[in-house]
This record gives structure tokens, C-alpha cells and sequence, in this order.
């Protein structure tokens, strides 16, 4: 654990609750198994032609970690903003460690908080907000940190599309 976040007693007032499933989980058919696997197939054989014994293994680990994902259920994780930072579960990060928030609105599908951190290896943290009014965690996140608009990810834009 990072020495800059702190665990739930250390983070302070409490000033918004909620809880969220970790991610939106989308129902897949048998359709959806039958394509990955024939995506996995695809490059599997590109791997084949090209020689490359590294690109075959990597594509096969990367087509069981997206099959194990898919089938295992979103947990439901506890959320709050307060006044030293965001806690997520036991994990506090606090507001001098980020640099803006946006709230990417689009129900049913999308309702996250997407902060920027000012850490190179987590430059942005996702957080579904759940049942949670986004017009009240709007007005907390402006009393610490600047709202900047940000774009959506290219891995986001293609989960979005894969229905992952």
C-alpha cells in the first residue's frame, strides 16, 4: 500500500456514502463467448504465422483473464468522499494526490467519477457512483479539486463496445 493512502479511520468526516457494484456488469450471451473465442482464434493464428511464441502465449492469458472476468460477478464496494479525500473500501486517496474530477453521465450504462491522479502508474481512478445523486458528489468534488472535462479512453470506448 501506498504510504500516502491511509485506511478508513484517518479519513475524516464522512461527507457523501454510497455503495456501487465495482463495475456495470453486462449479461453475455453464448454469442459473446463464441467471439471471443474466435477473436483469441484469429490472433492465435497470427501469432502462428508470424513465429512468435510470445505473442501466441500472451494472447492466450489475456483470452482466459477476459473469460474469467466475465463470468465472475462485480463485487459491491463501499465509496465516500470526505474531507481529507476519497475513500474507496479501506484505501484513502487523499486531495492533494489528485489533480481534477469529472463525472461522466450517461444512465443506465455509464455513471462514474473519474479522478486525475498526479501518480504516473494510476494517472486516472474510476468510480461507479452507483444510486448515488451525481449533482451532490458534483458540489463536494468542487469544494477540493477543479472540474476538467475529460475524454473517454480508448480500452473504455472498447469495453463499452464489447459489452465488457
Amino acid at each position: 500500500m501506498d504510504p500516502n493512502e491511509k485506511n478508513g479511520a484517518e479519513a475524516g468526516k464522512t461527507l457523501l456514502m454510497w455503495e456501487a457494484h465495482e463495475y456495470f456488469h453486462h449479461e453475455k450471451g453464448t454469442d459473446w463467448y463464441w467471439w471471443t473465442g474466435l477473436a483469441a482464434v484469429v490472433l492465435l493464428g497470427l501469432a502462428i504465422y508470424q513465429g512468435s511464441f510470445l505473442f501466441g502465449v500472451l494472447v492466450l492469458i489475456g483470452w482466459f483473464t477476459i473469460v474469467l472476468y466475465a463470468v465472475r460477478p462485480p463485487r459491491t464496494l463501499k465509496f465516500a468522499l470526505t474531507e481529507r479525500g476519497v475513500l474507496i473500501e479501506k484505501t484513502l486517496y487523499p486531495w492533494q494526490n489528485l489533480r481534477s474530477f469529472w463525472i461522466f453521465y450517461n444512465p443506465p450504462l455509464h455513471r462514474d467519477i473519474s479522478l486525475e491522479s498526479k501518480k504516473a502508474f494510476i494517472p486516472y481512478i474510476k468510480i461507479p457512483l452507483g444510486g448515488a445523486d451525481p449533482i451532490k458528489a458534483r458540489d463536494i468534488l468542487k469544494k477540493f479539486l477543479p472540474e476538467v472535462e475529460q475524454e473517454e479512453s480508448l480500452i473504455d470506448n472498447l469495453s463499452h463496445l464489447a459489452r465488457f
